[in-house]
């Protein structure tokens, strides 16, 4: 089986804010697609420029690890510089 993908920038305005909108609603479940933002505020710099796929794996990890969305802590640190490489 292929994997198909979405081309994004291929998207209307108007089709865009819908999806994220949707996306929105799937934050904190296995079924987040890297759209919308999930990250408390002092995350803010790290990964709003992060790709769709990087959010993903963060937010699947912070799910597999029971990590509280709205308060940083070491883990959800850990995590980010993992995936994104930053130190």
């Amino acid at each position: 089986m292929t994997e198909d993908t979405l081309n994004l920038e291929a998207l209307t305005t108007d089709a865009y804010i819908k999806l994220q909108r949707l996306d929105k609603t799937l934050v904190r479940t296995p079924d987040y697609m890297g759209l919308a933002y999930f990250w408390h505020h002092d995350f803010r710099f790290h990964l709003r420029d992060a790709s769709y796929a990087k959010r993903r794996k963060i937010h699947n990890q912070w799910l597999k690890h029971g990590i509280d969305f709205d308060h940083p802590c070491d883990t959800a640190w850990n995590i980010v510089r993992k995936i994104t490489g930053l130190n």
